[in-house]
């Protein structure tokens, strides 16, 4: 299996999971669009079996924003100019609310 889907299931997973321990379930169901019932199961699994999951051939999670942002930006890039960056700037925060780090 691809080690990028690996990183990235994982990655998903450890934020899920610390959100969950740390009593923030609202905010895992929220931004990462968990189910009660999949925030039940993470809360007990230990982090070997986080990354076992992590391991199968599929992800993990799916992105839930709109296909309209994605056209949006595309139209707008190729226009370029600021209306590119900003359009850029409100896909990551889109994105950035998921738990993903961008170097700026």
């Amino acid at each position: 299996m691809d080690d990028n889907i690996y990183h990235l299931n994982l990655d998903y997973l450890i934020l899920a999971h610390e959100l969950i321990q740390s009593g923030r379930q609202q905010q895992a169901m929220v931004s990462l669009g968990l189910t009660p019932e999949a925030v039940s199961i993470l809360a007990q699994m230990p982090v070997d079996q986080l990354k076992a999951l992590a391991r199968s051939d599929v992800f993990c999670f799916a992105p839930r924003f709109p296909v309209s942002s994605w056209r949006t930006f595309l139209r707008n890039e190729a226009v370029g100019g600021e209306a590119m960056e900003q359009s850029a700037r409100r896909l990551r925060l889109v994105l950035g609310k998921s738990g993903v780090k961008y170097d700026s």
